[in-house]
């Protein structure tokens, strides 16, 4: 593979599975979507008072919104309002819309939530190294992410797992409410749905619309999900409704920064006003139903879990490959290696020891892929036991003003292990990433 073909897409993987026989709208059809979204306006308005009805209603109208399939609208225009009234009640209805989100390389994403310091910009390399991973040791039959964050970096190696036959995908974090969503959309996403539906649908009621129009009213709503949020998060009830609450202060904060407090189990997030972004809840709705197929490919587990617990378990186990991705270290290339001790950075995870997991790291009998920002000590790290260690230049942007850093990935093939230190260049275009 070359880095000017396309990657290997799951959503492509997905659509040939669901979508094979679907004849795909090219030509007209945002007016179309508009139209039968605007009957169903229509239609929902009557049953609003119905909190079952209209919360199953407004799944598939929002369903229905982002639909390309032809033969879906050609159905709905010969319907009576009786029929399409029925239709939008049914919650047996099978609306995948795959074909509505373009994945196809390194630029094209869809992402389920918004991550600081998600990996989509890195499918080619991430999945070209694996590949050869894969080729060189068919034994592996597990794959390991104890820092899932995301979901970004095996997003990337979903598809090649599952083309090598390895099934096995053990992801983890220690943010329970991280976790706690990733598991309710595998398991119970119909009801993540409609509790999704129930942030709309509830402000209807309200103010007689789906949304907030001002900054204001976008942030008095966002605090007032937040309130319920934490106070679900304290009782540590894991359930759809933290879910469905956990993605929409995410799509409404900047750049899906968020604060977890590690001792407390809290997170925190900021509001971030956009008149896009409050309009986002039919777009959350079809990325339940979509990551919904694609967390029940494989045999994929997620649990809340350290990092040290996940190393332990895989120490000695040589058919096991494990992705790490764990907050990076303060880029500082002119600076000596010892800032490498330890980093404050985001996501509640303070004075994190890189030390510490690179030595288990090294001690290990499984193969590992890694990234974190460039630092000497990883470098040389690197060169002393002779991994891969492949460089990218990277521009951070925080407002208008960018600043320069260079990220690494760091390869551990057990099978076959040789020095090769790569520059950016042979990999990679420089590229812009937006981080809070």
């Amino acid at each position: 593979m070359t880095k000017n073909q396309k990657t290997l897409s799951v959503l492509f993987i997905l659509l040939f599975m669901t979508n094979s026989n679907k004849r795909v709208l090219k030509k007209g059809f945002k007016k179309l979507q508009l139209k039968t979204v605007e009957r169903s306006c229509l239609i929902l308005r009557k049953n609003i008072d119905r909190k079952t009805i209209s919360l199953q209603m407004y799944v598939n109208q929002s369903l229905i919104q982002y639909s390309r399939d032809e033969d879906l609208f050609l159905d709905i225009q010969q319907m009576t309002d009786e029929e399409y009234e029925q239709f939008l009640k049914n919650k047996d209805n099978n609306i995948v819309n795959v074909e509505s989100f373009k994945d196809d390389g390194d630029t094209s994403r869809f992402v389920f939530i918004i991550y600081s310091g998600g990996k989509s910009n890195h499918k080619t390399m991430q999945q070209e190294e694996l590949i050869k991973i894969l080729t060189n040791n068919p034994n592996i039959t597990k794959y390991f992410e104890p820092f899932l964050g995301g979901f970004g970096s095996v997003y990337n190696s979903l598809s090649v797992l599952l083309k090598y036959g390895v099934k096995d995908i053990f992801l983890s974090d220690t943010n329970n409410s991280l976790v706690n969503c990733y598991r309710q959309v595998q398991r119970n996403p119909k009801i993540v749905q409609k509790w999704l539906a129930s942030i709309d649908i509830e402000y209807f009621r309200l103010y007689g619309k789906y949304y907030p129009d001002t900054k204001d009213e976008s942030k008095e709503w966002f605090e007032e999900i937040h309130r319920r949020f934490t106070e679900l998060e304290k009782s540590k009830k894991m359930n759809p409704k933290r879910a469905a609450y956990f993605m929409y202060l995410n799509s409404n904060t900047q750049g899906g920064m968020l604060n977890f407090n590690m001792k407390t189990k809290l997170n925190k997030m900021h509001h971030s006003f956009c008149s896009k972004k409050v309009k986002r809840v039919p777009l959350l709705i079809n990325k339940v139903e979509i990551f919904h197929k694609i967390f029940n490919m494989g045999n994929i587990k997620f649990s809340v879990c350290r990092y040290e617990t996940v190393l332990k378990k895989v120490n000695n186990d040589t058919n096991s490959l494990v992705l790490l991705d764990p907050p990076y270290v303060k880029y500082e290339e002119e600076k000596t290696s010892d800032n490498i001790l330890s980093c404050s950075y985001n996501y509640g995870i303070n004075n994190f020891n890189h030390r510490q997991l690179l030595t288990k790291m090294k001690n290990s009998q499984c193969h590992f892929m890694y990234y974190n920002n460039h630092n000497p000590y990883i470098e040389e790290f690197s060169q002393k036991h002779s991994y891969k260690y492949i460089k990218k230049d990277v521009i951070y942007r925080n407002g208008k003003e960018g600043k320069k850093s260079v990220e690494i990935f760091m390869v551990k093939d057990n099978s076959k292990v040789t020095s090769n230190i790569v520059n950016n260049v042979d990999f990679f275009k420089e590229e812009v990433q937006k981080v809070s």
